[in-house]
């Protein structure tokens, strides 16, 4: 039966050919070309708005709604003969909306880190040369003789680099918004501060204060931090978690890093490499008496040359295994360490479940998996521009989305179990819950008495090939329902690509799924990027804000409420 309804969803939606959510303009879709402009959004986008512009508002905006959303992501790839050849390597630029009411105002802003300054410095004809996520770019600039190429690039790297277009991270959630300052973040040490009010860049680091004492260097540390989940809503600070990758005088470890409000930073439990590698990771779980890191299959190859030719995710190496460890927060302890065999890629983590079983701990940790890495470092991995930007010919050729998949561990029995979900066939990204992104002290419900947190009903993602289609360029809004397992509701428009939604709770509402969910999408038709504002129990656009502007993809950013 459950089937059933996401068949008949499938069809339904063919049938019709996705017929517009928003009904304003769904009697027109049908008439023009589908799915037009995806290049534009995959594009050089240098145009700013400096100062917070006000926007017309279509259709209303729930009175609860008010703050500021910011979006992070690449502004610019390209120099005058050369460019950048992942989307992740982008020069960094935010968008964010203030929202009063039915007053919304917006603003689009490269951050004025070293590494942008660099491109203004040199007339904005020559990107920086520095190891991304793509093969590093020949600049005329390294010097001939004395230091070789490789030397110099890796130098740049680590002395200049603070380029930052990925997260945006909240380390002091509870104060006040007239003083408020948050963090842009990336899958290495650098850090972007920036005034909410202004949305002024105020500094920019190329690396984080050391982890271990001296003895060691951070070089990776996720895009994903997550708040402490001990702390009560009333409480004044609350403390992020992170998980970093060092190098030093003990080796090569994987740290599980707590961070106070007050910027202090300290190692909770540091894992040595079982085998001298360099794992990656982009996000872990947390719960309210475990974390739990999984190190899939992926080690970074520490050759430069290699590197450099093909950048750090297409020059990773292979290993045969998953390693699944789980640390008890409130010791720092490692309670489970195990490798399996199953492979496991990954890039975001959705939930983490706890349920105590005769006094032991089951930990849950639900991901949006892949079972094989093409996703990630594939000939035809996620968004590999000098790829994707030759036709929607060559986007078909990308993955259709990732998984629903758990990994469960028994701390008395020390095993590991994965569970896929191969009842929801729609591939989705960037998955997100009520419970993700903001703080605001909840934990999701459970009504079994030996469920200490349970994974939340709902999960809300974007989808490519949406609805069966074969076309990539079909983008599409999911919830998921993970009790029936099945698409609850969508929202698919011809021709608009969306973003990461983020979830607004309505503090008067009485379910999991009262509230809305912002999404910043580009119209292809329209050449415009509008914010979405949707019902989050039926999916359907309540308010639409057109920006008079072009985003590109953006990738994770934050609710800032008043």
């Amino acid at each position: 039966m459950k089937m059933k309804k996401a068949a008949t969803i499938t069809i339904v939606a063919l049938i019709y050919k996705q017929v517009n959510a928003f009904s304003t303009t769904a009697t027109t879709a049908t008439t023009r070309e589908t799915n037009v402009n995806f290049s534009d959004w995959i594009a050089d986008a240098p145009n700013e708005i400096i100062e917070w512009k006000k926007c017309q508002v279509e259709g209303t905006i729930p009175s609860y709604v008010k703050g500021t959303l910011i979006r992070n992501g690449g502004g610019i790839w390209s120099g005058e003969d050369e460019s950048y050849s992942h989307i992740f390597d982008g020069l960094a630029k935010i968008h964010a909306y203030r929202i009063n009411g039915q007053e919304v105002e917006h603003q689009a802003r490269f951050l004025q880190g070293r590494w942008y300054n660099e491109y203004v410095k040199k007339n904005k004809q020559s990107l920086p040369a520095g190891i991304g996520t793509g093969p590093v770019l020949d600049a005329n600039e390294i010097p001939k003789g004395g230091i070789s190429h490789t030397a110099q690039v890796l130098y740049d790297t680590v002395v200049n680099f603070d380029n930052t277009p990925v997260n945006i991270w909240d380390f002091t959630p509870h104060r006040d918004t007239t003083k408020k300052r948050i963090t842009a973040i990336t899958d290495a040490p650098p850090r972007t501060l920036i005034d909410v009010n202004t949305m002024d860049t105020l500094s920019s680091s190329t690396m984080n204060s050391i982890a271990y004492g001296s003895k060691g260097y951070e070089l990776l540390i996720t895009a994903h931090p997550l708040y402490s989940q001990n702390e009560n809503k009333d409480d004044t600070s609350v403390d992020s978690y992170n998980v970093a990758v060092e190098l030093g005088l003990n080796g090569i470890c994987v740290n599980l890093v707590k961070e106070t409000s007050e910027g202090k930073r300290t190692v909770v439990t540091s894992i040595k490499s079982e085998d001298g590698t360099i794992p990656y990771t982009h996000s872990f779980g947390l719960s309210k008496n475990y974390a739990m890191i999984v190190l899939q299959p992926l080690r970074l190859n520490p050759a430069p040359d290699k590197q450099i030719e093909f950048g750090f995710l297409r020059s990773m190496d292979h290993v045969d295994h998953t390693r699944v460890i789980l640390i008890e927060l409130a010791t720092g302890r490692v309670v489970l360490d195990e490798s399996i065999d199953e492979k496991i890629y990954f890039y975001h983590m959705i939930s983490q479940a706890e349920i105590m079983e005769d006094d032991d701990a089951v930990v849950s940790l639900r991901l949006c998996a892949y079972q094989s890495s093409d996703q990630l470092t594939g000939e035809h991995q996620f968004m590999r521009l000098e790829k994707c930007r030759k036709g929607r010919h060559m986007r078909n050729k990308l993955h259709r989305g990732g998984k629903f998949c758990d990994v469960i561990c028994n701390v008395k029995n020390q095993s590991v179990k994965v569970e896929w979900n191969d009842e929801i066939n729609q591939g989705f990204e960037l998955p997100v819950t009520r419970y993700s992104r903001t703080f605001n002290g909840e934990v999701p419900p459970s009504n079994e008495l030996n469920v200490l947190q349970a994974h939340p009903r709902y999960v809300y993602a974007f989808g490519a090939f949406a609805l069966g289609s074969q076309d990539y360029d079909n983008w599409g809004l999911f919830k998921f329902d993970m009790m029936k397992n099945e698409i609850d509701s969508y929202y698919q428009q011809d021709s608009v690509y969306l973003s990461e939604p983020v979830f607004v709770a309505d503090p008067n509402g009485k379910e999991e799924d009262d509230g809305v969910l912002l999404s910043q999408a580009y119209f292809g038709h329209e050449q415009e990027t509008k914010l979405l504002i949707l019902d989050a129990t039926d999916m359907k656009v309540i308010a639409e804000v057109p920006t008079g502007n072009v985003a590109p993809l953006d990738f994770h950013g934050t609710w800032i409420p008043s």
